[in-house]
Order: C-alpha cells, then structure tokens, then sequence
C-alpha cells in the first residue's frame, strides 16, 4: 500500500517539469516531506499494556491463554470462586485496539458482534464494564476486588498490581501485550 502511494507521487513530481512551477513543486515537495513524517496507523499502538486487577488479588502472574480466556469471558471465576469483573476501554483507545488485536485477535468493530452473539447465546448477561480512562479504571479496579482491566503500562501506579504475562512485565523484550 505504501510503496503504491509512492509511486502515485513519484508520478506526480514527474509531471512538475514546467520550470514556471518551481514554487508549486517547492511547496508540494514539501507537503509531501511533512506527510511522510507523520506517523503510519501502525505506528498507533506503539504502547505497552499493563494488565492490572486489585492489590489483594492472589495472582501475579498469568498465561495468554488464561488472560485471553478471562477477558473473553470463557473463564468466569477467580481461584476463590469469586465472579471476574472484565473492564474494558473505550473504542477508539490505543489500549483497546491493541487488546482487540492481541487477545481477541480481531478488529475493533467486530468486537460488538463477539459480545452480542455471547449473549444471545445466553453465555454472558451484558458487555463488559466500559470505562473512559486510565485513571477511572484504575480507581474501580482499586475497590473491586474481583476486577480485572488494562491501561497503558505509563499509567500503572501503587494503588493497583500488574500482572505478568507468560513471566513478562510490561517493557521487557517480548512482552504480549506491547505495540513497539
């Protein structure tokens, strides 16, 4: 796809040839430069996700799978029998686009699909909890004891505890949930 748009103006630099349009072509080729520049759409998730749940919860490190299956809601239960309380980001979220990518493994907006389907099926009685930002989640997750969410890892502070994916912290080479 990039390389098509290349050649688009590379075609398009060609036909600038009247030497009249010196100042159109210096303009243009800087319009060109400052587009270049600017950041790609994967490039959107350059983040790392902290996955996080409450100081007291027993856990502090967990699989891909189980953390894939918790927020997909097919594990429903803590260790202590305990219901899971998933919270998620808005759409648009870097962090949820990353989760949506990494842990559903599908876009974002067949994301809404997923959750009706789970409930029609009668697998789940409503979406998941929808909070705005990091601090909004941090504060639930920090009284409900049985929650479990994501923020961006630059987020995270003492108040909440971040789970190690597969032994990985957020910001150690290879860790799942990062978008470098």
């Amino acid at each position: 796809m990039m390389f098509h748009h290349l050649s688009l103006i590379l075609r398009a630099i060609r036909n600038f040839r009247d030497e009249h349009c010196s100042k159109a072509r210096t303009l243009f080729l800087s319009l060109i430069l400052f587009l270049c520049l600017l950041p790609s759409p994967a490039g959107v998730y350059a983040i790392d996700v902290a996955v996080i749940v409450h100081q007291d919860n027993t856990l502090d490190e967990i699989s891909r799978r189980d953390l894939s299956r918790l927020f997909k809601g097919e594990k429903r239960h803590w260790a202590d029998a305990s219901n899971v309380y998933v919270i998620m980001q808005e759409d648009g979220s870097p962090e949820k686009g990353l989760i949506v990518r990494k842990i559903f493994k599908m876009r974002p907006n067949e994301l809404k699909r997923y959750w009706l389907t789970k409930i029609i099926k009668g697998e789940l009685l409503s979406f998941p909890k929808t909070l705005s930002s990091s601090d909004a989640i941090k504060r639930f997750v920090r009284h409900i004891p049985s929650a479990i969410a994501y923020v961006n890892a630059d987020a995270v502070d003492g108040s909440v505890k971040v789970l190690r994916i597969d032994g990985k912290k957020p910001g150690e080479k290879g860790y799942f949930l990062s978008g470098r």
